[in-house]
């Protein structure tokens, strides 16, 4: 069905008249004036408006990267690997050999001058073994746990040989919980094991360093910091003793990126350096109908009590694409894509007016 020529031409007519008006249309975001304007003109803007600062990236103006390297408490890099002798404590394992010369000794049996005795420390940390009774046991180490046995089996075993040695415990564990392939508790060394290897024991980390926030608890004092500043500084690779508790967390970063562009999204970038290139590229580029070339704003909120700034690109430049290369994204920022000034007009064109006119080159002739 085709429309009568005066419907056409008051159609076009009334889209015409619109022009002026396209302003008015519903976007999303604001335009590039309203944006450097609120910026410029702070005291007559709202008081319920938040104040920025607009800063057009050029060479000169491009913001360094900012430092986030992050450190654990002083206390847990200062702990280094326990030397002292191990000690027995509550929930342990012993096991106890006992050697006699003779066949017919204390423990001693025809064919059979060994005897191993396996007992566990209460809970009030003593032991109990055969001939020797009920004997303190928790915070000495093996060695004085030999001593002691030696001195109650002197006399009563037949010239006896003793070895103590620490086969397993309830105590010596430390708790990892979270994003790991292998949560629970894991046994410790007396003596204490790397963060590192403590994640690598339990299957590894299950995403990319970055994107891992480890978070250790000793007692009182606790610390948080990323698996990449762990990974990258020596220092971070802390000693975790028994009774701590670990917990890794993911924590994915994701960059939001609204206005002019193909595929407005909130991504993430699977790279620890994310820079504004990267994300245009993801999202498809500026939409060469609609965005605003010179007008590629990064909102970015900056420390406590500090002014939040929108970084203006324009990409009109011939530099435009190696300053977003070098610009490195922070998680919060927000990065919107001005339109256009017919945008509007542009998007009521293909909107309301496709249907009714019927042909892509009657919606550009009238937008043009």
């Amino acid at each position: 069905m085709s429309w009568p020529s005066y419907l056409h031409t008051t159609l076009a007519a009334t889209a015409v008249g619109l022009v002026a008006g396209c302003s008015t249309m519903p976007a999303f975001g604001p335009d590039a004036n309203a944006i450097t304007g609120t910026a410029a003109n702070r005291t007559a803007v709202a008081e319920d408006t938040l104040p920025f600062e607009v800063v057009e990236v050029t060479a000169a103006t491009l913001p360094e990267a900012a430092n986030t390297t992050s450190f654990f408490p002083a206390s847990f890099q200062s702990q280094q690997f326990s030397n002292a002798d191990e000690v027995v404590i509550k929930g342990d394992l012993l096991e106890i050999k006992i050697w006699e010369v003779a066949e017919d000794g204390l423990f001693a049996t025809s064919g059979n001058r060994e005897t191993i005795l396996n007992v566990q420390v209460s809970n009030s940390g003593q032991i109990t073994v055969p001939y020797a009774g009920t004997l303190e046991a928790r915070g000495l180490t093996t060695t004085e746990m030999r001593a002691l046995l030696m001195e109650h089996y002197q006399g009563r075993a037949v010239e006896p040989e003793i070895a103590v040695s620490i086969t397993g415990t309830e105590a010596r564990s430390t708790t990892l919980l979270g994003a790991v392939r292998a949560p629970g508790r894991i046994t410790v060394p007396s003596r204490g094991i790397r963060l590192l290897d403590l994640i690598a024991q339990s299957g590894g980390a299950s995403h990319a360093p970055w994107e891992m926030l480890i978070s250790v608890q000793r007692g009182s004092a606790s610390g948080t910091i990323s698996l990449a500043d762990i990974v990258s500084i020596p220092a971070n690779n802390i000693v975790i003793l028994p009774g701590d508790t670990v917990n890794v967390a993911h924590q994915p970063r994701r960059f939001a990126v609204y206005g002019g562009v193909s595929r407005s999204s909130n991504i993430e970038i699977p790279t620890q350096d994310a820079t504004l290139a990267y994300l245009l590229a993801e999202v498809g580029g500026l939409n060469d109908r609609v965005a605003q070339a010179k007008s590629v704003f990064v909102f970015r909120q900056t420390s406590s009590g500090a002014t939040p700034t929108a970084y203006q690109f324009d990409f009109s430049r011939p530099d435009a694409f190696l300053l977003a290369h070098s610009f490195r994204l922070q998680p919060n920022d927000i990065t919107y894509v001005a339109s256009a000034d017919a945008a509007d007009f542009q998007r009521f064109v293909t909107i309301l007016l496709s249907p009714l006119l019927g042909t892509g080159g009657t919606i550009t002739q009238l937008g043009q």
